[in-house]
């Protein structure tokens, strides 16, 4: 669209700085909120340090809605009982309206930064209902008129849910969920309804991109709109918020596939926490930001497509250096405030993909051999070593190797791992010392899971998960602990195919180790550095079956 604009420095234009110099006729947008002024609105998060600072001219040059990133969670709103501190927030929500931006809420209720008094500490159920209605409904009409949407309830879905058919089973086993049971969902949404019936309310959480976790969100949202058609004229939940914490290895297929599955229920979605990884200790290679740039300029184009239905997208975060995830690099500007290329590929992703254009030929993925026969030691010695020894983190701490036998029903996988910690501590079993293995029988390369595919975890204590849970019958492990090494041995049987000699299947194996505190600090993969294969085999390794 042709406008005219007034030139000046690139960088004093994009803090809102400009002097006026010159006018000329321009046909690209300068800013994002410009850029997007006809699909939705642009947002990014906002706290009382910055409200004054050049990263609020940043905000209020390119954005239209802001969302405090701290201010109006529980802990902040009522730390104690009964005693609401408004200030900050109203101070967040004030300045953002006199600067003409919109306003959003997050969040009413969350299983972190909430007091304990609140579900915790033997409260009874009746207690903790009275507690969750109180504090949505005084919160959402204190804000009544001045916040146009809320995210009402957040991450309630636990990771990768087994069986996401089953929404309550899928609840994460937050305070809440075990202070009241599954219907504290619905309690928070009537809240907030009733409190301001004109708001906006949002179910959001992240990982969104996983087929599982958006399968359980689908359904939670889609049983409670059903019970509740017409809450104050409408159906009680309006949106779904897609937090979109990805990065630079994240598949755009799979982010559109989830949007396509929630738009189906004809509520609004939102991207309401975007940032994207790309680099390591607080530094980005040229090569990490036109990366990260392709995948802002890929998601952003899968945004366009949908724009009907989106009702916002929202960044987390102006810069490196206030991020959250600062480490990883994960914004569009720096931490001296310079746009990056993710700020251009944003702005305009046809050209940015067009003018950075890289080898799209696909990177050729690593091949290895399984051996015919069953475990003992000379079917071992004929079985190539598979090294398990390129890192996805920046700590470099466990590795091993593998190697792979195979008869017509199952595949049989010996992994020695060295430099472990040996802990268990954490009760997320990935963040164990534990080794993992995918299978894709029918090397489909999927970017979701089909019913040939699966994900085996054991630790070194013999203890296995798997994703989906149904993969158990059949499976068997043992291990095995060295000092700081150990061996695992599986046992996995083939589930929609009786292999034979020149089967190809993606395989890949994964060791995860953890530190000394029981938290994952390091993870090893022969093939996949996408850090997607619990949800995506397209990055997989290959594996033929052979006889010798």
């Amino acid at each position: 669209m042709l406008k005219r604009i007034i030139l000046c420095p690139l960088a004093a234009l994009l803090i809102g700085g400009c002097v006026k110099e010159k006018e000329a006729v321009m046909q690209e947008p300068q800013t994002l909120k410009d850029a997007y002024a006809d699909y939705f609105l642009i947002g990014n998060i906002v706290k009382g340090a910055n409200m004054d600072d050049s990263l609020y001219n940043i905000l209020t040059t390119h954005h239209n809605i802001a969302t405090a990133e701290n201010d109006m969670k529980p802990q902040y709103l009522q730390r104690t009982k009964g005693v609401f501190t408004f200030d900050d927030a109203d101070a967040i929500v004030n300045k953002a309206l006199s600067q003409g931006l919109k306003v959003h809420g997050h969040t009413l209720a969350w299983h972190q930064q909430t007091p304990a008094w609140m579900n915790q500490d033997g409260v009874s159920r009746d207690e903790a209902v009275a507690n969750l209605t109180t504090h949505a409904r005084t919160v959402v009409e204190h804000f009544k008129g001045k916040v146009v949407s809320w995210d009402v309830l957040n991450e309630a879905i636990a990771d990768n849910p087994p069986n996401p058919e089953d929404w309550k089973a899928s609840l994460r086993p937050s305070p809440w969920l075990q202070a009241i049971g599954a219907d504290y969902v619905e309690i928070v949404f009537k809240a907030a309804r009733e409190a301001d019936p004109a708001a906006k309310l949002y179910y959001n959480d992240y990982n969104m991109d996983n087929t599982n976790k958006a399968t359980a969100v689908y359904n939670m949202v889609k049983d409670i709109n059903e019970r509740n058609p017409d809450v104050r004229g409408r159906p009680l939940i309006d949106g779904i918020g897609m937090q979109g914490h990805y990065s630079s290895h994240t598949n755009p297929v799979n982010v559109e596939n989830s949007l396509q599955r929630f738009i189906s229920l004809g509520v609004e979605v939102s991207i309401t926490e975007l940032d994207i990884q790309s680099g390591e200790g607080g530094k980005q290679t040229d090569a990490q930001k036109i990366t990260q740039g392709l995948v802002y300029a890929a998601l952003f184009n899968v945004f366009k497509k949908y724009a009907e239905h989106i009702g916002r997208v929202t960044m987390w975060g102006t810069d490196d250096g206030s991020s959250w995830r600062k480490e990883a690099c994960p914004t569009m500007f720096d931490d001296s405030l310079s746009p990056k290329p993710a700020f251009f590929a944003a702005l305009d992703p046809d050209k940015f993909i067009a003018e950075n254009k890289v080898d799209v030929e696909t990177k050729e993925a690593k091949q290895s051999e399984a051996v015919y026969g069953t475990p003992d030691e000379d079917a071992w010695s004929q079985a190539p070593s598979i090294p398990i020894d390129s890192y996805l983190m920046a700590w470099q701490g466990a590795s091993g190797t593998a190697k792979i036998l195979w008869d017509e029903t199952s595949l049989y996988v010996l992994v020695n791992v060295n430099n472990a910690e040996m802990n268990k501590a954490n009760q997320n079993a990935y963040e164990q010392d534990s080794v993992e293995v995918f299978i894709d029988e029918n090397n489909g390369k999927t970017p979701f899971y089909e019913k040939d595919d699966g994900q085996y975890r054991v630790n070194f204590d013999n203890e296995a998960t798997f994703n989906p849970a149904s993969m158990s019958e059949g499976f068997e492990s043992q291990t095995n602990v060295s000092g700081r090494s150990y061996t695992v041995s599986l046992k996995i049987p083939f589930r929609t195919i009786t292999a034979k000699e020149g089967d190809v299947i993606g395989f890949d194996a994964q060791i995860n180790g953890a530190s000394a505190q029981g938290a994952r600090q390091s993870v090893a993969m022969w093939n996949d550095l996408s850090g997607s294969s619990y949800q995506d085999t397209s990055g997989l390794g290959v594996l033929k079956l052979v006889k010798r």
